[in-house]
């Protein structure tokens, strides 16, 4: 039991990590549990004395007075320490301080105690804490679901969706449990798109001649984690369409040509496994002369450019990555590899709707059900389906039953599944869009967590994108 809650708890950080970078240094403060810590906002928009209530629930507002409401009370709770928590403790001190919020850090039980992490939650709603930021073990959620609720306490949880454990198809998804909140993340599939989208962008700038029959495309997968393995499945998809050398199947076992799996289930979920994997494919690459590489984490995309360096080959090959706040610092002293780019979203952007949607919830603005309500899924928002008894492939799951085209539900939700941005970070840009997410987080002129040259234009990046067309269809198949 142990050792899985143990393998859960990395798959968590890893989920997060890939789609998150580190704050990239410290906040100053010496110490996240003091409530108002994060560096002071130096320039602020006027407040707008008239507002009952920020301009959207679960945003921040600069124009709005915090102060006007109660200074609510807010801890932020994990299954076990970690670096990665760390990060995203620092981001929520720093939205802590410019929403009037006494941010008492983060809370992790002693040996990732189940017992203790669930009868904490019962201990600080005791010591007067308002709400919960929540980062459990995701098989946890059920429980500590019933209990806030029977406690009466707001929460949210943070990298890991809070979802029941059965899982079933709707049309052609796969659905990894019904939601039980709303959440803030990412679309794991279109994340492997997007990586074999950069890495065909690279090859066609610097070997536009190499026919795609001499290409190869290696996915460092761990299967063990359905939302990593989607990566897998979204590079597949991708490369499958842009080669045109086969077609995609679900089933891992059957790839397009020069389509390679490289599961890191075999070993650890780690940089020296995925570096091993690596080197297997790439000293005996047939008639493959380019290597583009997906990797779903820093470790994977770090190991694949370690492969290459050691093979002489890294002018041949490119990796990629979700996540990526390990390579700034290797640009940062002049040290460049094959792990070119990365997929990158900062814990500032992040947490801001965590803190906000809690502190909306907390406030009275609005229930965990009328969150972001453009984010809600038709298809994924809660609802308890009638599930049939026949099982559909590939993943031999239930499916969801349908009357006229329309699912039989005895339990409807609203919980809604807001998709952050993401920005490519290479060596050329990379500082300009560090610098922008301090000045989105902390304002004009304040100090923040980079220390390249400062930007001042808001409208560089952003921290919206819009909704998918497929949040309001229901899939088929």
């Amino acid at each position: 039991m142990k050792r899985i809650l143990a393998m859960m708890l990395v798959i968590i950080m890893a989920l997060a990590l890939f789609a998150c970078g580190g704050t990239g240094g410290d906040t100053g403060s010496g110490d996240s549990g003091g409530g108002n810590n994060g560096p002071a906002v130096a320039s602020e928009a006027p407040k707008d004395d008239t507002k009952e209530w920020p301009e959207a629930a679960g945003f921040f507002d600069a124009t709005y007075d915090y102060s006007k409401a109660k200074k609510f009370k807010v801890g932020y709770l994990v299954s076990a320490s970690s670096f990665l928590y760390d990060e995203f403790d620092k981001a929520f001190v720093d939205w802590a301080a410019r929403m009037n919020i006494n941010y008492t850090g983060m809370w992790a039980p002693a040996a990732a105690s189940v017992d203790e992490y669930m009868s904490g939650i019962e201990t600080f709603v005791d010591q007067g804490y308002d709400g919960f930021l929540l980062d459990a073990d995701v098989t946890l959620y059920p429980q500590v679901s019933a209990l806030c609720d029977s406690l009466g306490i707001p929460w949210i949880s943070c990298m890991g969706q809070a979802r029941e454990a059965e899982q079933y198809m709707f049309g052609n998804q796969r659905i990894a449990g019904r939601l039980l909140s709303p959440n803030a993340g990412f679309n794991n599939t279109q994340f492997g798109v997007d990586m074999v989208d950069k890495l065909v962008e690279w090859k066609e700038e610097a070997w536009p001649d190499v026919p795609w029959e001499k290409v190869g495309v290696i996915s460092i997968d761990f299967s063990f984690s359905p939302q990593l393995h989607e990566r897998t499945d979204g590079a597949e998809i991708r490369w499958a369409e842009i080669s045109g050398l086969g077609e995609y199947n679900p089933d891992s076992t059957i790839n397009p040509p020069n389509f390679f799996i490289a599961d890191t289930i075999s070993g650890t979920l780690d940089q020296v496994t995925a570096q091993n994997l690596v080197v297997q494919i790439l000293s005996n690459p047939g008639d493959v002369e380019i290597w583009l590489v997906a990797g779903a984490i820093d470790d994977f995309a770090m190991g694949a450019a370690n492969a290459a360096e050691n093979l002489g080959i890294t002018d041949k090959v490119c990796s990629v990555c979700i996540g990526g706040s390990s390579l700034p610092p290797q640009w940062d002293v002049g040290t460049f590899t094959s792990w070119r780019y990365a997929e990158f979203t900062a814990q500032s952007v992040y947490a801001e709707p965590l803190i906000a949607a809690l502190w909306s919830m907390m406030a009275g603005q609005a229930t965990r059900e009328e969150l972001w309500p453009e984010w809600v899924k038709i298809w994924d928002k809660g609802d308890v389906y009638q599930l049939t008894d026949e099982l559909f492939p590939p993943f031999n799951l239930p499916g969801v039953k349908l009357e006229g085209g329309v699912p039989v539900t005895s339990e409807t939700h609203s919980y809604a599944t807001l998709l952050l941005p993401t920005q490519w970070l290479d060596k050329d840009t990379y500082q300009v869009y560090l610098e922008w997410t301090d000045l989105y987080a902390y304002g004009d002129g304040a100090e923040g967590h980079y220390k390249y040259d400062k930007v001042s234009d808001l409208d560089l990046f952003t921290a919206r994108i819009p909704v998918p067309a497929e949040y309001n269809t229901y899939p088929v198949g």
